[in-house]
C-alpha cells in the first residue's frame, strides 16, 4: 500500500517536471522568438522613432546650456576688447587730427611770420637809407658850422672882442654838436644791426620752410624740431591707426565666428524643443522618408502588437542628433522631429510606429 502511493507521487512529480520543463522551454521559444521578431523588426524595419522627454536637467540640455554660457561669455570679452580698442581709435583719430591741424596751421604761421618780417625788413631799410642820409647831411652842416664857429670864436677872443665865458659856452655848443654827429652814428650802427638780424631771420624761415639747412638760425631750428615732433606724432597715429582698424577687424572675424556658434546652438533640436515646449522624436536617416508631416504614430503594447494609434508628425527640427539605438549597443544619426500627441503619456515610450502597425495588430 505505501509502495503504491510513492509510485503515484514519484509520477506526478515527473509529470509535473515534464509540465514545468514544457512551460519553461515555451516561455523561452517565446521569449526567443520575441528576441529575433524584434530584432528582425530594427534590421528590416525603416518605419520607426523613439519619443524623447526633453527637461532643462537633461545632460544634452545642461552641456548645451553651458557651452552657450561660455561661448557667450567668450563672445563679451570679444565686444569689450572691441569698445576698447575702438576708444584707443577714437583718440589715435583725434591726435592724427589736432597734429596735422597744427601742422597746417603752423606753415600758415611760418609764412605769415616770415611775411611781417620781410615787411618790417623792407621798413628798416627805407628808414635807414633815410636816416643815414639826414644823418650825413646833419654831420655836414654840423662840420661846417663847427669849422666856421670855431674860428669866428678864437678870431673875437683873440682880438679881445668876446669874454672868456663867452667863448666857453661856444666850445660847449661845439661839443653838443659833435655828441649829436655820435648819436647819429650809432643811430646808424644800431639801424644796421637790427636790418642784419631781421635779414637772418627772414633767411632761416626761408630755409627752414624749404628744408636747406644753410642760413638757418636756431630760432627757425627750434621752430623746425616742433613742426619735426608733430610729424613723427602723425607718423606714429597713423601706424596706431592702422594697427587698431586691422585689430577690429580680425576681433569683427572673430565675434561673427561666436554668433554662427552661438546661433547653431540655439538652433539646436534639443534648445528649441525646450524653448518652444515641444513633445519630439528621434528618426534615424535611414527612417526619415517615413516620418513626412502628418504621418500617423501607433504605439504598441507588446512592441510589435497590440497597436493603437496615439498621434501624427509634426515638423523637422534642423540640425543632426546623435542617440542611442533602442534595442542595441549602437549610436544612430538623425534628426528630431516634433510629435503632436493626443496624450502626453506616449512620449515615455520607448517606441513609436509609423504610418501603420508593423504587424497590422
Amino acid at each position: 500500500m505505501n509502495q503504491r502511493i510513492v509510485n503515484k507521487l514519484n509520477a506526478l512529480a515527473v509529470n509535473s517536471y515534464k509540465a514545468l520543463g514544457s512551460v519553461l522551454l515555451a516561455i523561452i521559444l517565446v521569449g526567443l522568438v520575441s528576441y529575433l521578431g524584434v530584432q528582425i523588426f530594427f534590421f528590416v524595419g525603416h518605419s520607426w522613432l523613439t519619443p524623447t522627454v526633453v527637461s532643462p536637467t537633461d545632460p544634452q540640455i545642461l552641456q548645451l546650456n553651458a557651452q552657450l554660457a561660455q561661448q557667450a561669455a567668450a563672445r563679451d570679452k570679444l565686444l569689450a576688447d572691441r569698445r576698447e580698442l575702438e576708444s584707443r581709435l577714437e583718440q589715435a583719430e583725434r591726435m592724427l587730427g589736432s597734429e596735422k591741424d597744427f601742422q597746417e596751421r603752423f606753415r600758415l604761421a611760418m609764412g605769415s611770420e616770415r611775411d611781417a618780417r620781410a615787411k618790417s625788413l623792407r621798413r628798416l631799410a627805407t628808414l635807414r637809407r633815410e636816416y643815414r642820409q639826414a644823418a650825413e647831411e646833419i654831420a655836414e652842416s654840423n662840420r661846417a658850422y663847427a669849422g666856421m664857429a670855431r674860428t669866428r670864436t678864437e678870431a673875437l677872443y683873440n682880438a679881445k672882442m668876446l669874454e672868456r665865458e663867452e667863448r666857453l659856452t661856444a666850445n660847449h655848443q661845439l661839443a653838443q654838436m659833435t655828441q649829436t654827429n655820435l648819436s647819429l652814428a650809432q643811430g646808424t650802427a644800431e639801424l644796421q644791426t637790427k636790418l642784419e638780424a631781421l635779414e637772418r631771420e627772414v633767411n632761416g624761415l626761408d630755409a627752414s620752410m624749404s628744408g636747406k639747412a644753410r642760413g638757418l638760425t636756431t630760432e627757425a631750428l627750434l621752430l623746425e624740431r616742433e613742426y619735426t615732433r608733430s610729424v613723427l606724432e602723425v607718423a606714429r597715429a597713423e601706424s596706431e591707426r592702422n594697427h587698431l582698424k586691422e585689430s577690429l577687424r580680425s576681433l569683427d572675424e572673430a565675434v561673427g565666428r561666436y554668433d554662427a556658434l552661438l546661433a547653431s546652438i540655439r538652433g539646436s533640436p534639443w534648445m528649441e524643443a525646450i524653448e518652444k515646449g515641444l513633445t519630439v522624436g528621434f528618426v534615424p536617416y535611414e527612417n526619415l522618408e517615413n516620418a513626412a508631416p502628418g504621418t500617423p504614430l501607433y504605439r504598441c503594447a507588446l512592441t510589435l502588437v497590440w497597436c493603437r494609434e496615439v498621434g501624427m508628425v509634426g515638423h523637422a527640427l534642423q540640425g543632426e542628433v546623435t542617440v542611442k539605438h533602442p534595442v542595441r549597443q549602437t549610436m544612430l544619426r538623425g534628426v528630431m522631429v516634433e510629435l503632436r500627441l493626443t496624450d502626453e503619456q506616449w512620449a515615455r515610450e520607448n517606441l513609436l510606429h509609423l504610418g501603420r502597425p508593423p504587424l497590422l495588430l
